[in-house]
């Protein structure tokens, strides 16, 4: 090929990406906002962290399981020090009446969790309603997230993430502050949601004075650095209900625009089950909105992004774009899965027709029928090393399913 050739080429090729639709963005608040969620009831939620919080003048949401308050169980709040909280202003919300997996339930008792746990709560604490759920182990599949919708308007993950204007309410992603998280690393989260203007949600569990001894435990006095760096940071603190009065209130996807998988973060109750090392939250190489994903495609490792089950019949074809870092030309399969096998699969360089390029945006539209993935519950999406060597890093970002 000529270099005249060559040069024109290349000035279609990226003609073309200009006229590409537009990538799929967030909805940002307009300013970030801080919750406190408090899960579980423990005693030292209200024994540590309730004089910190209320010493800042912080509310908080405090999701709890109320048959350990009920029934007095050990190392959990009183009946008497729940009516406290509410009186002090702060939220609550369900956490089940035992804290089981629901996802390992029959139907009568996936009902009784959920709708005996808030009918407790509205009586004992004397409170008009109580809408939101905090999902014991952040564990929801199709039953009992039809389950949920009935007897609640929203729902609370553990998967990590930050929400927006648009986020479906049923999905509200949370970061755990587990004992190994350093307060830098919360700090840096704090500082993402004030400069995209998204809602940033923390989990804690148990506080100790001193060293904490399993991962639900952390410090209370590394919880007091973490509330007095977002007050110094002044973002806005909100309850888990004030920042759900300020979404779009979306309780379903909209699939005219097609499903979204990843855009800044993980969507549509897709979970992160990945095992390769990754990020979600890139935020130096960008496609578009604040983060990307970046993965290292090394010896068969791969992305693994899990849902409870999606009919394929209702779409097309699986579109992204893809980076190729410094290198370019990594080896990387996508693998459509319904848990048990395989739907349909393609390399990436194949779909593109030309080698991963490296310092550039692509886009990828792969039409199911392609890969004969027309039919079946598509489950995972798979982005895994092809090579069984070590690949540089590529990035990801703009996942999404196109509707038929």
């Amino acid at each position: 090929m000529s270099r005249v050739h060559e040069v024109f080429r290349r000035f279609v090729s990226l003609l073309l990406l200009s006229l590409a639709p537009p990538a799929f963005a967030s909805a940002p608040f307009t300013e970030g906002m801080v919750t406190i969620t408090l899960d579980d009831g423990w005693a030292t939620q209200f024994s540590l962290a309730r004089p910190e919080l209320n010493a800042r003048s912080i509310p908080a949401t405090y999701g709890l399981v109320t048959l350990a308050i009920h029934e007095g169980w050990g190392g959990y709040m009183s009946l008497a020090q729940a009516q406290t909280l509410v009186t002090e202003g702060n939220d609550i919300a369900s956490h089940t009446l035992t804290h089981p997996d629901l996802t390992s339930l029959s139907p009568t008792q996936l009902a009784a969790e959920l709708q005996d746990s808030r009918a407790w709560l509205e009586s004992a604490l004397g409170l008009p309603a109580v809408p939101n759920l905090v999902v014991p182990y952040g564990l929801q599949n199709g039953p009992v997230l039809g389950a949920i919708r009935q007897h609640y308007a929203s729902s609370r993950t553990v998967n990590a993430g930050r929400n927006f204007r648009d986020t479906i309410v049923y999905e509200l992603r949370a970061n755990d502050v587990a004992r190994t998280v350093p307060v830098s690393t919360v700090q840096g989260w704090v500082d993402q949601a004030i400069a995209e203007k998204s809602w940033l949600i923390l989990v804690f569990h148990e506080f100790v004075n001193g060293t904490p001894t399993r991962d639900t435990q952390y410090e209370t006095s590394h919880f007091a650095d973490i509330l007095d760096y977002v007050q110094t940071r002044g973002v806005r603190t909100v309850t888990l209900a004030e920042g759900l009065a300020l979404t779009e209130g979306r309780t379903e996807p909209d699939l005219t625009a097609g499903l979204l998988v990843y855009t800044d973060a993980l969507q549509n109750g897709f979970a992160n089950w990945s095992w390769a090392d990754h990020s979600l939250d890139e935020t130096g190489v960008v496609h578009a909105g604040s983060a990307a994903i970046r993965f290292e495609p090394d010896t068969w490792n791969g992305l693994l992004f899990h849902h409870h089950g999606l009919d394929l019949a209702q779409y097309q074809s699986i579109r992204f774009w893809v980076h190729g870092g410094t290198a370019g030309g990594q080896a990387v399969r996508l693998v459509l899965h319904d848990g048990t096998q395989m739907l349909g699969t393609t390399r990436l360089d194949t779909a593109l027709g030309a080698p991963i390029a490296p310092g550039v945006w692509q886009q990828v539209t792969i039409p199911l029928s392609s890969i004969g993935a027309t039919t079946g519950t598509l489950r995972d999406i798979y982005f895994q090393d092809d090579s069984g060597t070590d690949q540089p890093a590529l990035y990801l970002d703009d996942v999404v399913l196109l509707p038929q």
